[in-house]
């Protein structure tokens, strides 16, 4: 998922996330997951405070 900065504040993501999770749940599903860069605080933030939380933590190194 992805908005355009000029329209972050204006609950675009949020109301994505809501419709999303309404049609998730309707359609039998028991959770949702996302995944997000960790250097990408700003979209970490953002689903934090949509009710995801951290549950696993992935590794990765270069070869």
């Amino acid at each position: 998922m992805y908005v355009r900065p000029a329209y972050r504040r204006d609950r675009i993501g949020r109301r994505m996330v809501d419709e999303f999770r309404s049609w998730a749940k309707e359609s039998g599903a028991a959770s949702a997951q996302v995944t997000a860069y960790a250097s990408n605080a700003e979209a970490i933030r953002f689903y934090e405070r949509n009710g995801f939380a951290p549950q696993s933590v992935t590794l990765e190194a270069a070869l």
